[in-house]
């Protein structure tokens, strides 16, 4: 088994350090090169997470960390770059609409980014070019962060713990189903042998 020929095969064989590892690099990565499918490879690892009895908190900090040092990164390469960038022609229409909504609704958008859908990429690169406040900014996407870890944690950190429990307790029921095949086939075998035991007495006693 390898990263390269089984990468979740070979994360949930490894130690619990590299998943949280691996979640906070997936959570950065998510801001800086958004096109990665990066909240798959959250679900994959905190669900991992759950399956080998390791720590929500620290899945939840991870995100949280990662997430947010992301957000401030993509907020700081606005400031220095949006001006060039966005608003060539290619990115202009969502960058129209990410002015709009970030000029409607303040700070209130980076602060439930993850849960925005088609123009969460460009919140925080055009916070940046609109030079928003980064005080409020940095406080916005830390507990945006916190909102998506503490949702991801409940929903594949607690799945995979059940799917822990499921496992052992589909385990038993193997064992003791076995068990009662087991015994069946045996009394099956066993009255087969009887049968054919009386019936060759029985033919014996018929002979003259």
């Amino acid at each position: 088994m390898s990263l390269w020929s089984d990468p979740a095969a070979w994360l949930g064989h490894e130690a619990l350090w590299i998943l949280y590892a691996v979640i906070a690099l997936a959570a950065f990565v998510k801001y800086v090169v958004p096109i990665l499918p990066g909240d798959m490879v959250l679900l994959a690892c905190v669900f991992l997470v759950g399956t080998k009895g390791g720590s929500g908190w620290l899945s939840a900090g991870a995100i949280t960390a990662g997430g947010t040092t992301g957000a401030l990164l993509a907020f700081l390469w606005g400031r220095r770059f949006g001006d060039r960038f966005m608003r060539r022609p290619r990115f202009r229409r969502i960058t129209g609409r990410v002015e709009a909504l970030l000029g409607r609704w303040g700070y209130w958008p980076l602060l439930f980014n993850r849960f925005v859908p088609y123009v969460r990429p460009a919140l925080f690169p055009a916070a940046g070019m609109l030079r928003m406040r980064p005080l409020p900014v940095a406080a916005s996407a830390l507990v945006g962060n916190i909102l998506f870890g503490g949702f991801l944690v409940l929903l594949a950190y607690r799945a995979g713990r059940q799917w822990a429990t499921l496992s052992s307790a589909y385990t038993l029921y193997q064992a003791w189903l076995g068990l009662i095949v087991f015994g069946f086939l045996s009394l099956l075998a066993l009255f087969l042998i009887l049968g054919a035991w009386k019936g060759r007495k029985g033919r014996e006693g018929e002979r003259p």
